[in-house]
């Protein structure tokens, strides 16, 4: 019996230093882009987690920011997890109460790993302030054109463009909110998401094409 514990307890430790070799790797070769993005893969995966969050899923929800974080900018296994992590749980708080206090930590640490690994430089409390704005400004039913600035603001600060070039695809994904708010209580249909799909995909193409300026 001692013999097959200091076994496993063997196999669990060459297990525990392979992957740590593995992610330590991974990580050195990552080379994160948040301008790298995939416009067509970029709607459908954001059109999935709005999917998961508004039906409860939020493991689901974790691996599909996941996927967007490691495939579409390029992070690493490390970061993607903890920026999934961040901000699957800072919109599960959000759900569950507007004014939940623990959303903006979360937004900032998320917003955080983000600057570190890109190597950008923009104010982290800033962007995870208009990330959190547009989030009540939407729930308040603000008209979409006008929390549609608040998306360009961020959008302008964490990819160092000016305002008005990423303000067009600000007010496309604004317009797929509230095609979707439009629809709430259970009255979405799959056609109705391969729509938002559709409208995501066009938001993300105009984002990629202002981002060449």
């Amino acid at each position: 019996m001692q013999l097959l514990l200091r076994q496993v307890l063997l196999c669990a430790l060459f297990a525990g230093i392979f992957l740590t070799i593995a992610l330590w790797i991974q990580g050195a070769s990552a080379r994160p882009d948040m301008a790298g993005f995939d416009p067509g893969e970029m709607g459908r995966l954001e059109s999935a987690m709005w999917r998961s969050y508004y039906e409860g899923r939020w493991g689901q929800l974790a691996s599909q920011t996941m996927e967007v974080a490691c495939r579409q900018h390029g992070f690493s296994w490390w970061d993607g997890a903890r920026v999934s992590f961040y901000a699957a749980r800072s919109a599960l708080f959000f759900r569950k109460q507007t004014d939940d206090p623990r959303c903006l930590p979360d937004l900032i640490r998320y917003y955080a790993i983000i600057g570190k690994a890109t190597g950008t430089h923009f104010d982290i409390q800033k962007a995870a302030d208009l990330e959190l704005r547009w989030w009540k400004e939407r729930r308040q039913n603000v008209a979409p054109q006008d929390y549609a600035i608040t998306i360009a603001q961020l959008a302008s600060l964490v990819y160092g463009v000016p305002q008005e070039s990423v303000l067009a695809s600000s007010t496309m994904r604004a317009n797929a909110m509230a095609y979707r708010d439009a629809r709430r209580d259970g009255k979405m249909t799959d056609a109705d998401w391969q729509e938002i799909s559709r409208q995501l995909t066009l938001a993300c193409r105009l984002l990629k094409e202002s981002l060449k300026v």
